[in-house]
């Protein structure tokens, strides 16, 4: 146990994180899960738990790196429709160099996996719907604000957005047209917006 604590571990599970994210959980091999996070297998085991554990944490904390990226961006302005919409375009359209997939590691691991990894499955599914509630509440404050209509349904509008950003992601991971997709996106915006 005196090893476990020498390691930083929002650091370790940064690194984890990004090589799920890059390859896919049933592609990532034990050995490079080793090399990533610079751990011998036991101290692995000790602190995180096998690698299907090890896989939801680093779920987990991608989740809520994004929850705390989007609730800086609504801080960050007076009106939390804007915030949500830099935080959109950054999500989207992000840079490649940064970011090891255009896809979200969610929607990745829902592609990815099937029914013997129900588990896994079910954390992203719960990870998801939070978001999208997340959504929904900023949605509420912009109609308070006076920024999108009172006439919406937040919960709609809210499974709207994950319908496009899930679309628009996959889009650009399967072409690379950045100019489409960010046009397609100021234009759902500007439809919101319009009504």
């Amino acid at each position: 146990m005196a090893n476990i604590s020498k390691f930083d571990r929002e650091d370790v599970l940064e690194k984890a994180k990004n090589l799920f994210w890059q390859k896919g959980f049933l592609a990532t091999s034990t050995r490079e899960i080793q090399t990533t996070m610079d751990m011998r297998p036991g101290s692995i085991y000790a602190a995180f738990g096998s690698k299907a554990d090890l896989f939801h944490q680093t779920l987990i904390h991608y989740a809520q790196t994004s929850a705390r990226d989007l609730n800086d961006k609504v801080e960050q302005h007076e009106h939390a429709w804007e915030g949500l919409k830099q935080y959109l375009r950054g999500l989207i359209l992000p840079c490649c160099a940064e970011i090891p997939s255009e896809l979200c590691m969610v929607m990745r691991t829902l592609a990815e996996l099937d029914e013997s990894h129900q588990e896994t499955l079910d954390i992203a599914k719960d990870l998801l719907t939070k978001v999208e509630h997340r959504f929904a509440s900023i949605i509420e404050l912009a109609q308070q604000q006076g920024d999108l209509s009172a006439e919406f349904d937040k919960n709609k509008i809210a499974k709207k957005l994950q319908v496009h950003i899930i679309g628009l992601r996959s889009y650009l991971k399967a072409t690379g047209d950045t100019e489409t997709v960010n046009q397609q996106l100021e234009e759902f915006f500007t439809q919101l917006e319009a009504q």
